[in-house]
């Protein structure tokens, strides 16, 4: 289930995606950047995934992600795409995440 939140209810998500997270790579996708995410892409064997996302998150938003899995290599090569033709590719470390911050030049986890 994906959906976006803004506001107070990120507390909420983050205790929840936290106590759920046991089985499952589940995360949420911040969006504290100028720009709107339009792409959320995943790299296995040199090629990049569909399109995780299924629709934008604009700035301030936080769109709750899940992988239905927590098998394989916990650091995986991510693609992040913006509305303004950018992008930020990074390996992240999704084991034990619960929050994705994408910012204007960077993106960090915790």
């Amino acid at each position: 289930m994906n959906k976006i939140v803004s506001g107070s209810a990120l507390a909420l998500l983050i205790a929840a995606t936290v106590n759920a997270s046991a089985g499952q790579w589940l995360f949420d996708l911040e969006n504290r950047s100028e720009f709107s995410v339009t792409s959320f892409r995943t790299q296995e064997n040199g090629q990049w995934s569909d399109n995780w996302l299924n629709e934008i998150v604009a700035p301030g938003e936080v769109f709750e992600m899940d992988f239905g899995t927590d098998e394989g290599d916990c650091v995986v090569r991510t693609r992040i795409e913006f509305t303004d033709n950018t992008y930020i590719d990074a390996n992240i470390d999704y084991c034990d995440i619960s929050v994705i911050t994408v910012r204007n030049k960077d993106v960090v986890w915790k």
